[in-house]
């Protein structure tokens, strides 16, 4: 993986990420940026343009399986599919799939063996985002499959960003001893870190008949079943579901202050800080004008907290 290369399509595909993606110490870099490029590939196979779900789910199944061992076992058409896509970071990752999966195959087994772990479950959470709802508009029936779907999608990631970090940094990462606490509290984070973005994003996804809060809670506030719920129904379950995301927050701030390195804390504790600026935007707002637009952090806040994070 051409460093150059990966930077401008990380760059391009994740800006906000990138941010702070960029100053993680070299160690943990490369593997955290590759698992991300391969994990943003599969968001991109499923939400190819032009495809039937059969085929998106071939193309992510296809992933699994190189992951896996399995070579050659994407589709035909990679090219084709690569020059289909508008977004030009996007189009780019794509066509680079191969040069992807040889960067990682050609990791050392102490990194593999974290970024196979990582890639196999998000590609999971996305191949289950993928059929979902085709049952209907909100398939998380519980709680518990809410917190499963943030886990395979993000809460794994906080795993892996731990695993990394004591791999390629050892003791500099994190004091041995801390590390067990440190897989849970990580774990929270990545789900908050989900749970964030599927309050904000509530005003593009219900339009498109999907919901992923829980459908028993919304039946319980008095939703039908049917068609999207409204504000009134809504807004119990919008909030408890933010008050658990930012509890989760709060219970990270222990994590980041187990972070030794500098830059590695300065890379946890941005997203951190930026979610729970979100989530302050989210509740300021109310689910009435979640569900009108989209609650942006302004570029002066971003800029706050990347100096807030220098001092964690």
């Amino acid at each position: 993986m051409a460093p150059q290369l990966s930077d401008e399509v990380l760059g391009a595909v994740s800006r906000s990420f990138y941010l702070s993606l960029r100053f993680l110490p070299p160690g943990m870099r490369e593997p955290v940026s590759l698992g991300y490029l391969i994990a943003r590939l599969g968001d991109t196979f499923a939400d190819a343009p032009g495809l039937e779900p059969e085929t998106r789910l071939a193309w992510l199944d296809g992933l699994r399986d190189e992951i896996r061992g399995r070579t050659g076992s994407l589709p035909c058409g990679l090219d084709e599919l690569a020059a289909s896509i508008s977004h030009p970071g996007e189009r780019v990752l794509v066509a680079k799939t191969r040069d992807w999966l040889a960067a990682l195959a050609g990791q050392p087994a102490e990194l593999r063996a974290p970024l196979d772990l990582v890639l196999l479950t998000i590609l999971e959470g996305q191949r289950w985002d993928l059929t979902a709802f085709a049952g209907g508009a909100a398939p998380c029936r519980s709680g518990e499959d809410l917190m499963l779907y943030t886990y395979r999608v993000a809460g794994c990631v906080g795993e892996f960003w731990t695993r990394i970090g004591q791999v390629s940094l050892g003791p500099r990462y994190a004091d041995p001893d801390a590390l067990p606490a440190m897989m849970e509290t990580g774990r929270g984070l990545g789900q908050a870190l989900q749970l964030v973005n599927i309050l904000r994003d509530l005003h593009e996804d219900l339009p498109r008949g999907r919901c992923y809060l829980p459908a028993d809670e919304l039946r319980a506030a008095g939703w039908s079943g049917s068609g999207a719920p409204t504000p009134e129904v809504l807004d119990p379950v919008f909030r408890r579901w933010l008050g658990i995301c930012v509890g989760l927050l709060d219970d990270s701030a222990a994590y980041v202050r187990s972070v030794r390195d500098l830059r590695a804390r300065f890379c946890t504790g941005l997203p951190r800080l930026l979610a729970l600026e979100t989530a302050r935007l989210l509740d300021e707002a109310g689910s009435a004008r979640v569900l009108r637009q989209r609650v942006k952090i302004p570029r002066s806040a971003v800029w706050t907290a990347a100096a807030r994070a220098l001092f964690c």
